[in-house]
Order: structure tokens, then sequence, then C-alpha cells
């Protein structure tokens, strides 16, 4: 027992590094650094932002539709298979669009991008490291939303700088080819189905967590049916916990916008933004490590807290860039929630046994909500006048964050049956 509890401790790092590979790589390398493109694809084609963004708007609702699919999918067959073909199509449609000359390639890679992330966006990572990480599971996704968020600020300069050098054609097909062969290549090295599937245990599980079965062990499995669950209100709950989440972290978007229309200037608005990356990137360690040793509620809580007063510091803040920055370092723990809190609220609240079909749910919602939060604070400003409307809301939706997170977990815990 002892020697299989070592080898999966072990090996569940290496899921952790897959993870890193069909996920953090992506979407770090192209999938953050979409607005570096936009501006010469316009300038080139003369096309106007709806035209040359239409696609990312395309993309959330697209994913949305195929998300619990994707659940299934994933739960049924070999993830590694899976997250291969769906990391080797939007790498290959990436490339494509590097010789997106007509409007229907780049909304037609809306759709592509859309099917494939409802794979390994939201829903592979969360469902993959629970299943490997008894312990630390918190930790592990910190991890790897941490090295999104770093993927993503160096590759955006550097982007920038090449698309000045030698065109933003080229450059779109150099990050291409990185996403298609790099991720494809660490999913099918490292990614496994799960522990049991190896003939190990997930990382810090110990005897008392197993059970024999068909002349083995693995982890007894814990959790709410499927069934039961889709009625209950904590899982609606949950689903608008991870909503509100992305729907606010949105926000970040703004802030150079309101910066420079106050007293603060441009200056502080484009400071701000590396103040949000940088804390958000030390936050998801911090919300992983407090999950893992205080718990998923508690997590939520003060996530919830920090991202509403963090907002609340800088709508005050008027001329003082100081308070401003600091607001922005407190918004960051809230920032940096979405890639942790939902994910371990879920594994809390409704336990593993069917964990993958349940957040696959979880992640449509995220995906839903995103699409409205490109929609939203435009129109909120256009038809205000201002920012204050729009900091309010989100203020509003971090405190409900707060204040659900805990229900979601007690309430979710009541419908769980234990099985092997």
């Amino acid at each position: 027992m002892e020697a299989k509890t070592r080898l999966g401790s072990n090996y569940a790092w290496l899921i952790l590094l897959g993870c890193i590979g069909f996920y953090a790589i992506p979407v770090g390398v192209v999938g953050n650094t979409s607005g570096i493109f936009v501006t010469p694809v316009m300038d080139e084609f003369g096309w106007d932002r709806t035209t040359a963004t239409l696609y990312m708007t395309i993309q959330p609702w697209v994913a949305a539709l195929c998300t619990p699919l994707a659940g299934k999918i994933l739960r049924r067959y070999d993830p590694r298979i899976v997250l291969s073909l769906a990391g080797l199509a939007y790498g290959l449609s990436t490339i494509w669009t590097a010789y997106g000359t007509q409007p229907w390639i780049w909304h037609t890679y809306g759709v592509i991008y859309g099917i494939s992330c409802s794979f390994f966006m939201f829903l592979a990572v969360p469902t993959l490291l629970n299943l490997w990480f008894k312990k630390g599971a918190g930790k592990s996704l910190g991890i790897a939303g941490a090295t999104l968020s770093i993927i993503a600020a160096i590759c955006a300069p550097v982007g920038q700088s090449m698309i000045s050098s030698m065109g933003w054609q080229q450059t779109r097909m150099i990050f291409g080819v990185i996403i298609t062969v790099v991720p494809v290549v660490l999913t099918l090295l490292f990614v496994r189905k799960s522990p049991e599937s190896m003939g190990v245990l997930p990382y810090g599980a110990d005897e008392s967590d197993v059970v024999a079965a068909h002349g083995g062990t693995q982890v007894v499995a814990e959790g709410a049916e499927i069934s039961v669950a889709r009625r209950s209100i904590f899982y609606f709950l949950l689903i608008l916990v991870a909503g509100f989440l992305v729907f606010t972290a949105a926000f970040f978007q703004q802030i150079p916008s309101f910066a420079a229309t106050g007293s603060l200037g441009a200056g502080a608005g484009a400071m701000a933004v590396s103040i949000i990356m940088i804390g958000g990137t030390i936050g998801k360690f911090i919300i992983g490590w407090i999950a893992d040793r205080f718990g998923s509620a508690t997590a939520g809580v003060l996530a919830g807290i920090c991202g509403a007063a963090g907002l609340a510091l800088a709508l005050f803040a008027g001329s003082a860039v100081t308070m401003f920055y600091i607001g922005m370092v407190v918004f960051g723990m809230g920032y940096s929630a979405l890639g942790v809190v939902p994910a371990m609220l879920a594994r809390e609240g409704f336990g593993t046994k069917n964990y993958t079909e349940l957040y696959s749910w979880v992640a449509t919602g995220i995906f839903i909500f995103s699409g409205l939060a490109a929609l939203s604070y435009g129109r909120i400003y256009d038809a205000t006048g201002s920012f204050t409307p729009a900091f309010i809301l989100v203020i509003v939706l971090y405190l409900l964050v707060a204040v659900m997170s805990p229900l979601v977990v007690k309430g979710g815990r009541r419908l769980w049956v234990k099985s092997a």
C-alpha cells in the first residue's frame, strides 16, 4: 500500500504538468493574448472592431452549448486522447487564422475554439486534479492557474514585439505552432484517466481512503447523485458562484478606461493591469492553499470580500493613486479565485462521485456568464455615462460570492451517498 501511495503521489505531479500542457500553454500563449492581434487585423483589412472581435463572442457561447457533452465524453473516453484531439483542433485552427483574410474564417475559428475549449478550458483541469490529488487539490489548481497567468504575462509583450518586427501573420503562425505541438506532446506523455487506471493511489491517499475492488484497491467515491444534485438549490448556487466569479474577473478589462477617463490618468490604468495580474498570480497560490488548509467555503468568502473591498477602494480613490493601487492588489485576490474556488466548492460540496458531469454544468455557467460580461459592461457605461454602476454591480456580486460559498458546501454535503 505504501509503495502504491508513493507512486500515485509522484505521478499526480506529472498529471499537473499535463494539465499545464493542454490548458495553461494554449490559453496563456493565444487565448489570453488575443487582444494584441485585433488592431493589426483591423488595420490590414479595414474591418471594424465588431467584425474583428466577433469570434471572441462566438467562442464562449459555443463552448457553453458543448460543455455538458464534453463532460460526458471525458467521463466515458480516455482524456489523454480526447484532450490531445481538442488541443490539436485549437492549435491547427489558430494556424489557419494566420491566413484569415476573410471574416468568415475568424468566425469559424470562434466555433472551433468554442468546441475545443469546452474540454480543456474550465472542465478537464479540475476534473483530473481532483481525481489525482486527495490532498493538495487547491494548491495544484492554483499552480495551474498561476502558470497560465505567467505565460500570458510573458507572451503578451513578446507577441507585441514580434508583431512590430515581423507582422501579425507570422507571429500568429509561430504562436499557433507552439500551441499545437507542445500541448499535444505533454498531454500524450503525462495525462492519464485516473489513479485506478494505473494501479496507484491519488496524492495524499492512505488506507482509510480506499476499499478493495476487483482484486485491488480504489479510492472510496463519495458525493451526490447527479439527479439529486441537479434538483438542489445549492447546485444552482454553485453555478451562480462560478458565473459571478468569471463575470467579475472580466471587469479588470474596464479598469484602464476607468482610470483614463478620470483624475487617475491613463498611466495609472496601465499600471493597474500589471498590478492585478501580479496580484492575481500570487493570489492563486494563496487561495489554493487556503482552500486546502481551511476549506473551499473560507476561500470563497475571502475571495468575495477581497474582490469587493478592492474595487470599493478603487472607486472611492479619487485622484489618490496609492489608494487605487492598493485596491487593485486586493482586487487581485478576488480576480484569482475563478480557477480555484468553484472547482473546490464542487468537490467539497458535492463530492467526487459524479464530479465530471456535475462540474460540466458549472463550466457551462462560466462560459455563459463570460459571454454576458463582454456585452454588459459596455452597455452599462453607454447607458449611464459612468463606470460607477458597473463598479457597484461587481461589488455586489463579489459579496454574494462570499455569502453563497458556505451555503454551497453546507447544503451540498447533505446530499452525499457513499459508494466504491
